[in-house]
């Protein structure tokens, strides 16, 4: 438990809730940085005062973010097709119900393996399942997504699954401001450790890092499917150098990291992470996902 100790509102913290705060701890820190007074009210929610306008925050969600924008943001269906009006390439989809079973196999039937799961509106990559490439394999997932929404009467999406890396672009007012590769959770191999020694030797880092403490790269084989997959366990001895990738998804939250790529990435590409913010009519600042092999060459279509 910890206490506030700015002049605002007062409360206990639960440990939850200062987890989820990061965001908004983040943004506060910026602008206490610029001279500006905060006023900090909840866990995720303050007001920066700034030249007398009084400005209140949730997360890093300002007056510029309306409900609407934030519900077609949490709503991957909404979002990719507004975006996909544009012109801008997404990966071929659909969206079915998960007990639509037999219209799922047949659209899957159309377009190949392998395919992703994706529930609609959840986030950090729950629920999401890739590599995806028999029909007994697809089977299993939808049961397993069934499992993780509560529901065979949800809408999900199936999409074909495109190979690359996995990079966030900050976009503010029409210019792109940094480039993240979202790297996904690793360890580097020294010839002597287990791959299981390694993680917990790389948990041992992020556990003194306040941003990555709370998300540690997991030890449970069943969250681990990229390192089975390939063919090794929590047991198995890289050689020296030799880098393994643990986890298909990306994100800070499953134990990646992100690589700094602003001065390298392709001006294009930065085009493209524009043109999908301005997809959705008022939006003025977003992280916008792109998933390429490599964003330091031009994008081709």
């Amino acid at each position: 438990m910890k206490k506030d100790s700015n002049d605002g509102i007062q409360s206990e913290w639960s440990e939850y809730e200062l987890r989820e705060g990061l965001k908004s701890r983040l943004l506060e820190e910026e602008a206490l940085k610029r001279g500006f007074e905060v006023e900090r009210l909840t866990f995720d929610k303050m007001i920066v005062s700034i030249n007398g306008k009084h400005l209140l925050f949730k997360d890093m969600n300002g007056p510029m973010s309306s409900t609407a924008i934030n519900e077609i943001v949490d709503n991957k269906y909404l979002a990719r097709t507004l975006i996909k009006k544009t012109g801008i390439s997404t990966p071929s989809s659909t969206y079915l119900l998960i007990h639509q079973k037999e219209e799922i196999l047949d659209f899957v039937h159309s377009i190949g393996y392998p395919v992703v799961l994706k529930p609609n509106n959840l986030a950090r990559g729950q629920g999401v399942f890739t590599h995806i490439d028999s029909d007994e394999s697809l089977i299993i997932h939808l049961d397993k997504i069934s499992e993780v929404i509560g529901s065979t009467d949800e809408r999900i999406l199936i999409e074909k699954q495109f190979i690359g890396e996995d990079f966030r672009f900050f976009v503010v007012n029409n210019e792109v401001l940094a480039v993240t590769q979202r790297a996904r959770a690793n360890v580097t191999g020294d010839g002597k450790q287990t791959i299981f020694e390694l993680i917990r030797e790389k948990n041992e880092k992020r556990l003194q890092d306040r941003d990555l403490k709370h998300y540690l790269i997991p030890t449970d084989p069943n969250k681990l499917g990229r390192l089975y997959r390939e063919g090794k366990t929590i047991d198995s001895i890289p050689e020296k150098g030799e880098k393994v990738i643990i986890r298909d998804e990306s994100n800070i939250a499953s134990g990646g990291e992100g690589i700094d790529f602003t001065e390298k990435v392709q001006p294009e590409f930065k085009k493209i992470a524009v043109k999908a913010v301005n997809s959705i009519p008022g939006f003025r600042y977003a992280g916008v996902d792109v998933i390429a092999e490599d964003i330091t060459k031009e994008p081709n279509k």
